[in-house]
């Protein structure tokens, strides 16, 4: 049975209240949950003196049908598993849309980093218990909401825990996108493990480094994750995925246009060690209390930098869609306008605004431009160019990323240690006698067939399918 999503703005729609997070059906009122991603971002022109004004949203319900499947929490044997084809399902779900190799890498963070007592590792909760896929740094995108579809039907379909699935389909997301096979290149020594129970209990909240974090912060979560600064500043490495860099190219200079190309190859799609190279190399401003930088921008461009956020029609349509509920936008009206309409058909962008508020910005000569990660990658980029106080910490992450800079397979093989331990730390074993079962995935308890003159697994999908849900 799949799943379905269904999208309505009826404002009425039937709530269900109480429900367990593996009932047939769940809705969720995302306006209560977060802004919708457009209407306070941007601004019309013409409204550019009314940026304090109470921003009209989007209402949008979200019905989410799981499948007949049911948590491995008890009885669950990864020894039967067909890694094989569980690393199969990875390649065509990335197959299907690269955006999903990002929220992979993403989910294997936001997953397994909400550690108390008692939780911890990838466990599966984000993408199957409401409380966490109704939070704030879960839902940007829906991503945890799209990934869901994916990660459960695989689950369902390998009969493999949503945690395991996560833990190995954020491993595979490195090698497709261009980087080092974690899971294959593991070792007797250093294994890459599997066995891992899904948790229905919500992992507690606010546990992940705060977008805003400075290197102190850091260095506090750094000892908290049980991770060493250069670990835990290799994984930061994985923020050369942000969709912040929307349609910029691998060469960092130019953009592509996804009305003429297909934009599947751009940098936020790449696994490279660029985050290293721009956070070093950058004029970096970090300004406090201050009112938020405008970026003005067309309404095509708008559309053009969503487009390329995703590498599949279906995807894309769902943006069109969100972007002409949520503007009012006709975008397919707009994607036809020549340069001179496009030029007088404009937006305003603002900066995202913390708390306290903070601004980044970088410098190109005297020209200022918009910094495409976060806030904590902005300290970390000062700290790398030896800007910030001296301090043991600021010293090491200084050291740790000049080397990630100037070395990619430093970079790599750090980072494989450290999704290894990230992953791994804190998790409730399918067996309490052992830590988990070390897979090298080729694991194939089905049998063998032969398609194109190679062997795969019966279970696998072939190397060109798509699977989404």
């Amino acid at each position: 049975m799949k799943f379905t999503i269904i999208l309505s703005s009826l404002i009425n729609l039937i709530q269900l209240n109480n429900i367990s997070a593996f009932s047939h059906y769940k809705f969720y009122d995302l306006k209560s949950i977060t802004d919708c991603p457009y209407t306070k971002k941007y601004l019309n022109k013409c409204n550019i003196n009314d940026i304090n004004q109470e921003t009209t949203f989007y209402k949008k319900n979200i019905l989410i049908t799981y499948p007949s499947w049911k948590p491995k929490e008890k009885n669950y044997n990864p020894r039967k598993v067909d890694w094989s084809s569980v690393i199969s399902g990875c390649h065509a779900a990335c197959n299907f849309d690269k955006r999903l190799c990002n929220f992979y890498v993403r989910a294997s963070a936001h997953d397994s980093l909400s550690i108390s007592e008692g939780y911890g590792g990838t466990d599966g909760s984000m993408l199957i218990t409401e409380d966490e896929l109704s939070r704030p740094e879960n839902n940007y995108d829906s991503f945890a909401f799209k990934l869901s579809k994916n990660a459960l039907a695989l689950a369902k379909r390998y009969d493999t825990s949503v945690a395991d699935i996560i833990s190995v389909c954020g491993a595979y997301a490195v090698k497709y996108l261009g980087g080092i096979d974690i899971i294959k290149s593991s070792s007797i020594k250093e294994p890459f493990l599997v066995g891992r129970k899904d948790s229905t209990i919500p992992n507690p909240g606010h546990q992940l480094v705060p977008e805003n974090a400075n290197t102190s912060m850091f260095n506090d979560f750094s000892i908290k994750y049980g991770f060493s600064l250069n670990e835990f500043t290799a994984l930061l490495g994985s923020h050369a995925l942000l969709d912040e860099k929307e349609c910029l190219n691998k060469d960092r200079q130019s953009y592509c246009d996804p009305l003429l190309n297909k934009c599947d190859n751009i940098s936020m799609f790449n696994w490279d060690n660029s985050y290293y190279q721009d956070l070093c190399s950058k004029n970096i401003s970090i300004k406090f209390n201050t009112i938020p930088v405008e970026f003005i921008k067309t309404k095509k461009q708008l559309i053009r930098n969503e487009l390329c956020k995703f590498t599949s029609d279906y995807f894309r349509e769902e943006i069109k869609e969100d972007i002409n509920k949520e503007l009012d936008i006709e975008v397919e009206n707009i994607i036809l306008q020549d340069i001179i309409q496009e030029t007088n058909d404009l937006l305003v962008e603002l900066e995202n605004q913390h708390v306290k508020q903070i601004n980044v910005n970088y410098y190109d000569g005297n020209e200022i431009k918009k910094w495409l990660y976060t806030t904590n990658d902005a300290w970390l980029g000062l700290a790398c160019q030896n800007k910030l106080e001296d301090t043991n910490y600021n010293n090491e992450i200084r050291n740790s990323m000049n080397l990630f800079k100037s070395s990619t397979n430093e970079w790599q093989k750090i980072y494989m240690k450290a999704y290894k331990k990230m992953i791994n730390n804190n998790v409730r074993w399918f067996n309490l006698k052992t830590n988990g079962l070390r897979i090298t995935g080729n694991e194939c308890n089905s049998g063998y067939r032969i398609y194109k003159n190679k062997r795969l697994c019966k279970g696998a999908f072939n190397p060109d399918d798509k699977f989404y849900y």
